[in-house]
């Protein structure tokens, strides 16, 4: 499965899937609105992918296109207010929305509002809040194999915050990266991987200085790792039977609140290693606090994935979230994450 990191287009896509065939919002609700389906997370910049729910006809089709008119603000508590600007970067020119986006930083234990207005469309408000870190004991990793299939045994003791309920979520991702290779001559530096750069680099090679350079960026693509678990306490029981593979990971306190608690995640190994002509990248381990709607949105959408295969399209629909007067959620995290390399990046 391929994502977009920025927009979670699972949650999109799931959403064109069914409303793109039939409207399955009672009362046509989900016409001509805006869409925000946002997580901002503690010390990450700010995201915010908005769309537009559109009627096609007379059919009760809807369908979703891009927003590019919208003004779009994050505040806290305190008054202190951050405008997202559009984004025009290609990194998110084939993402189902349009993302406006800020270097501004979200704190954890903070709550923060969020109000979208398009002139086209209306405008919306959400608020959610950003929970403290997970507070992690000990970790470790180590090969094991799962049900036949060769998997990475992920094992987390964390300590749950007392007199509160937290929310946890388990993700594996793999960030596809692109490798880049430049030099310096006469102070100016060149692309050796492009045809003219090449050119200026073996000409000048054997010049003093002259040394190629690789390096790595980032290109926004992912792919989802599948996850297992054994452990009967986690909410993903409640979706299917424990030897499924799952895309994330559910955990509340119910049992633990308060206490040191230790999960054992099994992450599928398959695309560890560059394959079928992706690009190489790096294997990224996460442990989210999850805001109460973040959690219940992303859950909702395990439940509705294992529901695709069972019910027919008419039925399926998309979870309730809190954008006021539009679709959607706006969620707050906080994570802890673990980088692991096994592509050769040279």
């Amino acid at each position: 499965m391929i994502i977009r990191k920025s927009i979670w287009p699972l949650a999109y896509y799931l959403l064109l899937a069914s409303a793109c065939k039939k409207n399955p919002y009672p009362e046509n609700q989900a016409q001509n609105q805006l869409v925000v389906l946002a997580e901002i997370s503690a010390d990450a910049a700010l995201k915010i992918p908005v769309s537009r729910s559109i009627q096609v006809g007379n059919g009760g089709v809807i369908t979703f296109d891009k927003v590019t008119t919208a003004n779009v603000t994050v505040s806290d508590d305190n008054g202190v207010t951050w405008n997202c600007y559009l984004n025009n970067s290609s990194t998110y020119s084939n993402d189902p929305a349009s993302v406006y986006s800020s270097p501004q930083r979200p704190a954890p234990n903070t709550t923060y509002h969020l109000k979208v207005n398009d002139p086209l469309t209306g405008t919306v408000t959400a608020q959610t809040t950003t929970p403290s870190r997970p507070h992690i004991v000990s970790w470790d990793t180590s090969g094991s194999r799962q049900g036949g299939l060769s998997v990475l045994q992920w094992r987390v003791t964390f300590k749950d915050p007392p007199d509160t309920s937290n929310l946890y979520i388990f993700e594996a991702l793999k960030e596809l990266l692109r490798i880049t290779h430049t030099f310096t001559w006469q102070g100016k530096t060149y692309n050796y991987d492009t045809q003219a750069g090449k050119k200026v680099y073996d000409q000048e090679k054997n010049q003093p200085g002259v040394k190629l350079r690789t390096d790595t960026l980032s290109t926004n693509t992912f792919l989802r790792l599948d996850l297992y678990t054994n452990d009967r306490n986690v909410d993903n029981a409640q979706v299917s039977t424990l030897d499924s593979p799952f895309a994330r990971i559910f955990l509340a306190d119910r049992v633990f609140n308060g206490q040191s608690y230790t999960e054992t995640v099994y992450v599928d190994r398959t695309y560890f290693q560059v394959a079928g002509g992706k690009e190489p990248g790096r294997v990224l381990l996460q442990i989210k606090s999850a805001s109460v709607e973040l959690y219940n949105y992303l859950f909702w959408y395990e439940q509705y994935k294992s529901n695709i295969a069972t019910l027919p399209p008419d039925q399926l629909y998309s979870p309730p979230g809190n954008i006021q007067n539009g679709l959607g959620i706006f969620g707050g995290s906080s994570k802890r994450q673990w980088v692991f390399y096994y592509d050769d990046l040279h």
